[in-house]
């Protein structure tokens, strides 16, 4: 039942005056029944004209009546006997703590004690008297975690039961019923159990209890309650979108959730989903983050896929989803060792998740579709159009997200290409919109475009594909005035940008020259960008160098170290370039005066390594 089903059922309980049995609220523990109790029903309950005061108390522990009975006065001291009016004046709650005090109510359980003598006699009154005493007529009251008090089951049913049926009172018992059955049914041979047995249980439960009703609130209502303050804000569909991930991830639990504030607090304060640039990813995103940090609250543990899997497949997505929980690093640091949540950390965490798990954006996914559904030949003929604009527009997005990665892009031209000609008057304009819309791509990016040609040389046509079979990938023109435009305008940019270091900050060019040469690739674009430098501010800004910044450039030169690996890229034209410019660098060096002993060190040595390029 969910929260408003059990709020009926309680108001109706209060209503039925010839109703002598108590009520019973179950369900599993952690899923929020106290919580529960004391807001959602509380707050309905004490509502209104016809309100009923709730009074809840905690049987945890209780050994015996008294105890459970000075539980029940704590519960209600707490709510009614704190506090003054805003005037300072004498309120109800302060005449009442003064009674208590002239009558010797029990703060502490045991018996309440003796009176004050006042009319020539002494009063004793018995613990469940004195309940019966400050627990109103119309007041409910709730005994939480029955299931953990330490009583007799006898003992605190029949306790229950002289409340409702000798005093008129209205009960309600909460406890997860499970649980309490395990703690009474037999564990010997006798069939006793530790507080009675399940035929006991069963029979108690049977003549005390009216109604029992199990606690299954909705997951909105769970997530709402505990979360909803953090989740609000934080986009506007963040509650939808943590509600559903948490759904999917088992049933709600308060404890596991209220674990989780921290979580959400650091991906809030990070900024990641105030205004990206791409929302429909770093939904996905959000959705997955909350998934895996609600089943790290709740003690479940990703770990590596057992080599038992029952199959390959299942294996990989457990695999996948290990990788993608181990990325979030912020969750494990938090569940597994307890480490505070930074946010800064968690901002770097969620951005380095969306650029490996979710590389393309909305635009670019549908692009694929099409591509795929080109590819395989999965389309009507009247759809072509729309296909293709829609790979058009997924190359440069209008939304500013994420366009198509380069490593589709020759992918792309040729499915696009391939069905060109057959609807030639469905595509006016053949491929032409999708060449000029990845020109302007690759403009925007050579670099990435760059490292994508050396990822995918046979796809790029950079090397020769070579057919084991009949499938063979066209060789398309357009293909290589891409390749060569990407090459060029990186080229072209890094040979910018070095000259511009050179000629306005030369203190900073040997780090820059050597960052340009320290890629990973053995491409030859670098080259041609530093042979493209003027010689003599070369050499000038050699000679203003201190020792740490020439032996950088010395390790950029020489055929033993950067340069090496990248002289085998070479045309025998930019070989020639290379010699010619060697040959002017070592003329400008040798008119250089070298005074200081590194200088004459390391301008011998960039003198050999400029010999032998010039020998080339």
């Amino acid at each position: 039942m969910d929260e408003n089903d059990i709020i009926g059922v309680v108001r109706e309980y209060l209503e039925d005056k010839e109703n002598s049995y108590a009520l019973m609220l179950t369900g599993e523990w952690g899923c929020g029944k106290t919580y529960f109790v004391e807001h959602a029903l509380t707050e309905k309950l004490e509502a209104g004209k016809n309100r009923h005061p709730v009074v809840v108390a905690s049987a945890y522990g209780a050994k015996d009546l008294a105890e459970l009975c000075g539980a029940i006065e704590a519960g209600f001291i707490s709510k009614y006997a704190i506090g003054r009016t805003a005037g300072g004046e004498r309120s109800r709650r302060d005449s009442l703590v003064e009674f208590a005090k002239d009558t010797g109510v029990s703060f502490l359980g045991k018996k309440i004690r003796e009176l004050e003598k006042r009319a020539g006699v002494d009063l004793k009154m018995a613990p469940l008297n004195a309940v019966n005493l400050i627990i109103g007529p119309e007041a409910l009251l709730v005994i939480d975690d029955v299931e953990r008090c330490g009583m007799g089951l006898r003992e605190l049913l029949g306790a229950v039961d002289h409340l409702v049926v000798a005093c008129g009172k209205k009960v309600v018992l909460v406890c997860n019923e499970d649980e309490w059955r395990k703690r009474v049914e037999p564990k010997d041979e006798k069939g006793q159990g530790a507080k009675g047995t399940a035929g006991e249980y069963d029979d108690l439960i049977e003549k005390t209890v009216w109604r029992k009703c199990r606690f299954r609130p909705s997951v909105d209502s769970v997530v709402k309650r505990v979360l909803g303050d953090v989740l609000d804000g934080m986009y506007p569909s963040a509650f939808e979108d943590a509600a559903s991930a948490i759904r999917g991830s088992g049933s709600p639990n308060f404890r596991s959730l209220s674990k989780m504030r921290p979580v959400l607090v650091g991906m809030k304060e990070s900024g990641f989903f105030a205004e990206p640039a791409d929302p429909e990813s770093a939904r996905a995103v959000f959705r997955e983050v909350c998934g895996f940090a609600a089943g790290a609250a709740k003690g479940k543990r990703i770990e590596p896929p057992s080599s038992r899997e029952d199959s390959v497949l299942r294996g990989g997505i457990f695999e996948s989803r290990r990788l993608k929980y181990a990325a979030l690093d912020f969750i494990p640091r938090f569940f597994e060792r307890c480490e505070g949540v930074d946010s800064e950390h968690v901002r770097s965490c969620l951005e380095d998740y969306l650029a490996t798990f979710y590389p393309d954006g909305p635009a670019a996914r549908k692009a694929l579709e099409c591509i795929d559904s080109i590819r395989y030949a999965a389309f009507r003929d009247a759809d072509v159009p729309g296909m293709v604009e829609t790979v058009v527009a997924g190359i440069v997005p209008g939304d500013g997200g994420r366009g198509l990665s380069f490593d589709v892009y020759p992918d792309a031209l040729r499915a696009v290409k391939g069905i060109a000609g057959e609807f030639a008057d469905a595509l006016p304009e053949g491929i032409a919109p999708l060449v000029k819309a990845m020109e302007s791509s690759i403009e925007l990016d050579p670099e990435s475009a760059v490292r994508s040609i050396g990822k995918n040389r046979v796809e790029w046509q950079e090397v020769p594909f070579e057919p084991s079979g009949a499938y063979e990938i066209p060789a398309l023109e357009e293909v290589d005035r891409l390749r060569e435009l990407a090459l060029t305008t990186l080229h072209e940019r890094e040979s910018k940008s070095l000259d511009n270091v050179l000629r306005n900050a030369p203190d900073q060019f040997a780090e820059k020259l050597y960052l340009t040469f320290s890629k990973s690739d053995d491409r030859s674009e670098p080259i041609l960008s530093l042979i493209s430098l003027d010689a003599s501010l070369f050499v000038r800004a050699m000679e203003e160098m201190p020792p740490k910044d020439i032996q950088l450039v010395h390790r950029v030169l020489s055929p033993d170290d950067l340069m090496g690996s990248r002289l085998a890229s070479l045309e025998s034209e930019d070989r020639k370039a290379l010699a010619a410019w060697a040959k002017r660098l070592g003329s400008e060096i040798g008119k250089a005066e070298a005074k200081e002993h590194f200088q004459r060190i390391y301008f011998g040595a960039i003198s050999q390594s400029l010999e032998y390029l010039a020998d080339i």
